[in-house]
């Protein structure tokens, strides 16, 4: 049995004018990581996806350069993540992450790059994931991400500048305390040389010298807790900045471990770096492919207030050319069965395009009103969000008016584009073969799937055609949307849910699934820790079933259940994430088994953070997000085979945060939200020679 890449779906349009170039045009960044600045002012940014560093001049309006392509030569990145300057020496670090290793970039006046040296990738230090960089006194301190150590924990390595191996931090001692790293991600360091982690896996900030010896807060501890998240850290103008410590925002402390407030109005920053100018900031925000300006006196930040910052420029245009995903999350489709033909479809007594529009308009000012009352996620991002949901609506009709849309929409590949608020269809494997199929999304969908009606519901245009379910994360609202012949797009139909923790309300929904034998919805309410069931009635209403399940570690029991598939036999497989497990029940939502353990390993039931679960044709299909790894089990739970690939080389069907995927007929549809492409896979239950094509010219 054996899983081959095949191709990949979602454009990237990466090729640049000649240099130096206006920033504000022709640049589409993907998942951009790192920044920072030269001793010229000039600013840097790792795009990370696009697996190249880019060079701004100090206003961030001219792009000055470029270096790096994909591969492991001297010359090449698999992920530039990280990015450092170093204080003296025309040199700036860069951690390249899925090749295991750290460059220096040496430049010179002319901005002629060339990385002088590669180091860490072999024995004896063999990085596995280095992420975040520091530098004090002569030391290059590299956070190991993805180490192994005892118990699962990573680690930190300190080199010379040159990338000569030191020493290496298992640990940091504090006092009669040990604190161990799980995945550290960003580093800083102080003007005494303190080193700051920022320690993902325990969502905490742990401070220490550079032998591993604590540093203690005033609290007495050398660790700041209860932090929503631990992405990034940096020290700037005597504060903590933590991007990610608080929903939306980012977290300041003083150097005491003190809290003093946030800065707010973001979506998911990752890293902060000083820019020249004592209040001027320079963010990252990955998810929306744009490196930021800030200005901001962190020092006025005080008494736990809420600050926003003025944004002053920022560079990286909206990945919405044809053809190209941001944030690409689920898929569904490119299948169909029979379906009851006796209602044919003739078209309504026609509602004039005037009509349409305002019955339209009032759904969608339905939508928008079930949703402003819900948190700060949503405020924040109001203002961003009502231009580009404008824009979405206009691109839309122009779709509508000057012809368009999906002609046979019965075998396609659905897909939820997030970023773009829309759902597009693909006819076929191949890098540009996406197309917009919908009426805007409402910002945070997230999970979609196929679903036929037993009968053809009242107001439904085409039964002839399946509807589709979408969740949405941040409002926890579900739609059912139906295909509009009339139009050629998928509109509304009718919507369920909402945000909260009563039985028929969501929080953080994700994946879903259609129980064949009773054709209910079943949908992974994972804000709930609880799988919720809802019916479609005759009727065409939404009617609530049941919910099972809870938060916790014992049989039955949730923390954060992700997705949910459906064998012949109603039996539900549920991806519990952070319990790092498979919880099975039966048709009657009974609990019945579970299997897999937190741990590494790609070719073994050890699962960590699995995030999407499908079934095919006899088999369980598992995406194994920190592993980075699909595997694919028999129902009671033992391990058939797998595929794993950590990077971003399109050529080979890497990945990086692949989230819910589907499977076809042994076809494997796994979306990347990071990389924004849809990897395709074929599992095949006889051995095959491994065929590896990039492009729907090739796709066999």
């Amino acid at each position: 049995m054996t899983i081959t890449f095949q191709t990949y779906i979602g454009d990237e349009p990466n090729s640049l004018p000649p240099l130096p170039c206006s920033s504000q045009t022709q640049l589409s960044l993907n998942t951009p990581v790192g920044n920072t600045t030269d001793d010229q002012g000039r600013v840097w940014l790792a795009d990370t996806a696009n697996n190249r560093v880019l060079v701004f001049d100090p206003t961030m309006t001219s792009l000055l350069a470029r270096f790096g392509e994909v591969g492991d030569g001297p010359q090449q990145f698999n992920m530039p993540f990280r990015l450092l300057s170093h204080p003296e020496k025309p040199w700036i670090y860069v951690s390249d992450i899925a090749n295991t290793r750290v460059h220096i970039l040496e430049y010179d006046a002319a901005l002629n790059i060339r990385s002088i040296a590669q180091f860490g990738h072999e024995s004896p230090v063999s990085l596995k994931g280095p992420n975040g960089l520091a530098f004090f006194s002569g030391e290059l301190c590299v956070a190991d991400e993805f180490y192994e150590g005892d118990g699962g924990a990573s680690r930190l390595v300190i080199f010379s500048e040159t990338g000569d191996f030191l020493r290496e931090i298992h640990h940091v001692v504090d006092g009669d305390q040990t604190h161990h790293f799980l995945w550290p991600q960003g580093m800083s360091q102080d003007n005494n040389g303190h080193l700051y982690i920022a320690n993902t896996g325990f969502a905490n900030i742990v401070r220490c010298d550079w032998h591993g010896q604590g540093v203690p807060f005033a609290d007495g501890s050398a660790t700041i807790e209860q932090l929503e998240l631990a992405r990034g850290v940096s020290v700037i103008n005597e504060r903590i900045l933590i991007p990610g410590g608080a929903e939306n925002a980012i977290t300041i402390y003083d150097l005491d471990g003190h809290y003093q407030g946030a800065m707010i109005g973001f979506f998911s920053p990752v890293q902060i770096s000083a820019k020249h100018g004592s209040n001027q900031l320079l963010i990252t925000e990955p998810f929306l492919a744009s490196l930021q300006w800030h200005e901001l006196d962190v020092t006025s930040v005080r008494d736990g207030q809420n600050t926003t910052s003025t944004l002053i420029s920022q560079v990286g245009e909206g990945r919405n050319q044809p053809g190209q995903f941001h944030f690409v999350t689920a898929t569904t489709g490119n299948w169909s069965r029979e379906v009851n033909t006796l209602h044919q479809w003739t078209r309504p007594a026609l509602h004039p395009i005037n009509n349409w529009l305002e019955q339209q308009t009032r759904w969608q000012e339905n939508w928008l009103n079930a949703v402003n009352p819900i948190d700060n996620s949503w405020v924040s991002l109001t203002m961003t969000t009502q231009l580009e949901w404008l824009q979405r609506w206009q691109s839309t009709w122009l779709r509508i008016v000057f012809g368009g849309g999906i002609n046979q929409p019965n075998e396609l590949l659905w897909i939820v584009d997030s970023g773009n608020f829309q759902l597009q269809a693909s006819e076929h494997p191949g890098a540009q073969s996406a197309q917009p199929a919908s009426l805007p999304l409402l910002p945070g969908s997230l999970g979609v799937t196929l679903y036929h009606p037993s009968s053809p519901l009242p107001g439904q245009l085409d039964p002839a055609t399946p509807m589709l379910i979408v969740s949405n994360f941040l409002t926890g609202i579900v739609t059912l949307f139906q295909y509009d012949p009339y139009i050629k797009e998928l509109i509304p139909y009718t919507a369920f849910g909402g945000l909260g923790k009563k039985a028929k309300q969501f929080h953080q929904p994700q994946g879903l699934a259609i129980d064949p034998l009773s054709n209910d919805i079943l949908l992974a309410d994972s804000g709930n820790n609880r799988i919720s069931r809802w019916r479609i009635t005759p009727l065409g209403q939404a009617k609530f079933i049941s919910t099972f399940g809870h938060k916790g570690e014992g049989d039955g029991a949730f923390f954060t259940p992700t997705d949910i598939a459906i064998d012949a036999l109603g039996r539900r497989f549920i991806a519990d994430q952070k319990n790092d497990r498979i919880e099975i029940y039966d048709a009657q939502d009974r609990w019945i088994g579970r299997f897999g353990q937190y741990g590494y390993g790609t070719k073994n039931s050890n699962f960590l953070l699995p995030t999407s679960i499908e079934y095919d044709n006899g088999f369980l299909f598992i995406s194994d997000l920190v592993n980075r790894a699909i595997k694919v089990f028999t129902p009671d739970g033992n391990f058939v085979e797998s595929f794993s690939g950590f990077g971003a080389d399109s050529r080979k069907g890497q990945l990086w945060m692949p989230y819910l995927m589907h499977v076809k007929d042994g076809v494997i549809y796994l979306p990347d939200c990071t990389l924004n492409r849809i990897n395709v896979y074929q599992f095949s239950p006889t051995p095959t020679s491994q065929t590896i094509v990039s492009s729907s010219d090739n796709f066999a």
